[in-house]
């Protein structure tokens, strides 16, 4: 557990966890009302990072769980890796790598989802007699 928390709070795996925690904090105020869910929708045009309909908060906030999760795996990796400049490069590649990454599994998960969920509900069916 020690190791966990220690590559969390490493280089590179740092950035992601402060990104995390900002995402988690997000979402307790939509737990509670203080924002809704869709804030950022009309900031943010998902169709240009190819997020589809899905709301912006979602997309972003799965983008930096993957992001997390991946620099938390290869930090856990490369642990046992000596300090010094072979460190500092896997770190910066880690640091590059895990976003990319995140940005293509959050794109192949909102295709999916896409697929499952169509652009309009329609009229719900009533029941003869």
């Amino acid at each position: 557990m020690r190791t966990f928390a220690e590559v969390a709070v490493g280089f590179p795996v740092f950035h992601f966890t402060v990104a995390l925690l900002v995402v988690a904090a997000f979402w307790l105020l939509v737990a509670v009302g203080a924002v809704g869910s869709r804030c950022f929708d009309k900031d943010v045009d998902a169709a240009a990072w190819r997020l589809g309909e899905v709301p912006v908060a979602v997309s972003f906030s799965l983008m930096t769980v993957f992001a997390w999760s991946g620099a938390l795996a290869a930090g856990l990796l490369l642990e046992p890796v000596p300090g010094g400049t072979v460190r500092a490069l896997t770190g910066f590649a880690v640091l590059v790598a895990a976003p990319v990454a995140a940005s293509l599994a959050t794109r192949l998960l909102v295709r999916l989802w896409r697929r499952h969920v169509p652009d309009e509900r329609g009229p719900s069916r009533t029941a003869t007699s």
